[in-house]
C-alpha cells in the first residue's frame, strides 16, 4: 500500500486568512498565533492580543504577524512587568503584585542568563538602582569608607560582675558622618542603617588595628553623657567598614582619586619610638 501523493502546502501569502465576517475562523487563527507568542511567556497583554486580532482580520499574513508580533507581545508583557528594552534585570519592583509577577520575572532573568551579552561586564546591574536609593550625605559616607577603611565604634554597657545583666546604654557610637563631612552628622545612625540594608556597609564585632583610635569617640558628648546616667560603664569595641559588594560599588560609581578622606587616607599617625623597640633601616650613603 502506498501513500497517495499530498499536495504541496500553499504559500503562506494570506489566502488561508478567513474572511473578516467569519469570526470563528479568526478566533482559530488568533488563538494560534496568541500562544505560539505566549510559549516562552507566564503572562500576556490584551492590548497585544487585541492588536494580533485586528492584523488577522485585515488580511496580514500568518508568517508577517507570528514573525513580527512575537516580539511586540513579549516586549509589552515586559514593559508591563517594568522591564524595560526587554531586560529583566530593569524590572520595576512596584509592577510586581502577585507571586506568578514574581514567577515570571524569574524565569525571565534565568532565560537571560544563557546569553552572554545580557551579562554586565563591569558594573553590577543594582549599582544605578542602588545611586537612586542613596541621600548625598549617605554617597560621601561610603567615599570615606572607601577611602580611610574600617572606622572605630563603640557601645556603651553598664558595667556588672563577668558581664552578668549588663545593659547596653549606647549603641554604635561612632564619628564616620562628621569625618566624611555630611550636612546632618545627627542622622548618622539613619543613614547607616540604610547603607547595611543595600549591602554596603557592615557592621562588626572586631575593634580596629589601632585601639587608640577609640579614645576620641570616647571623649564625645554622644559616648560621654550616656556613661554620666550610671554609676559604672564600660565601652565595648567595634568597626564599621564597607563590604566588598561595597567597594566594588564606591570604585565604580565614585572618582576616589584626589580624595584623601580629611587626611585619614593614611594610616601613618606620626609615631616616634622612644628606647628600645624596632628602627627603621639606616640609608645607605653611596
Amino acid at each position: 500500500m502506498t501513500d497517495e501523493p499530498r499536495d504541496p502546502a500553499p504559500p503562506h501569502d494570506g489566502s488561508m486568512i478567513p474572511d473578516a465576517t467569519d469570526f470563528v475562523g479568526a478566533v482559530k487563527v488568533v488563538s494560534t498565533v496568541v500562544w505560539r507568542a505566549f510559549t516562552s511567556l507566564t503572562r500576556g497583554s490584551v492590548d497585544a492580543v487585541a492588536e494580533l486580532a485586528k492584523e488577522v482580520q485585515a488580511g496580514e499574513p500568518i508568517t508577517h504577524i507570528v514573525d513580527h508580533q512575537v516580539a511586540l507581545v513579549q516586549s509589552t508583557v515586559l514593559q508591563v512587568f517594568g522591564m524595560e528594552n526587554g531586560h529583566a534585570g530593569s524590572w520595576n519592583p512596584r509592577r510586581i503584585n502577585s507571586e506568578q509577577d514574581l514567577r515570571a520575572v524569574g524565569n525571565a532573568i534565568l532565560k537571560e542568563s544563557w546569553r552572554a551579552e545580557s551579562e554586565p561586564r563591569t558594573e553590577h546591574p543594582a549599582f544605578a538602582l542602588m545611586l537612586q536609593s542613596l541621600t548625598p550625605d549617605e554617597a560621601r559616607i561610603l567615599r570615606f569608607l572607601a577611602v580611610a577603611g574600617a572606622q572605630p565604634a563603640i557601645d556603651i554597657r553598664t558595667r556588672t560582675p563577668f558581664g552578668i545583666g549588663s545593659e547596653r546604654l549606647a549603641g554604635g557610637v561612632n564619628l564616620i558622618a562628621e569625618m566624611a563631612g555630611c550636612t546632618r552628622p545627627e542622622r548618622d545612625r539613619h543613614y547607616l542603617a540604610n547603607l547595611n540594608r543595600l549591602g554596603l556597609v557592615r557592621f562588626s564585632q572586631e575593634p580596629v588595628n589601632d585601639r587608640r583610635r577609640y579614645a576620641f569617640v570616647e571623649a564625645q558628648p554622644k559616648a560621654t553623657v550616656p556613661m554620666e546616667r550610671v554609676k559604672k560603664a564600660r565601652t565595648v569595641y567595634r568597626s564599621i567598614y564597607l563590604s566588598l559588594f561595597g567597594e566594588q560599588f564606591c570604585e565604580t560609581c565614585f572618582d576616589l582619586e584626589g580624595y584623601d578622606a580629611g587626611g585619614w587616607a593614611s594610616a601613618d599617625r606620626g609615631d616616634k619610638i622612644l628606647g628600645k623597640g624596632p628602627r627603621q633601616p639606616k640609608k645607605k650613603h653611596h
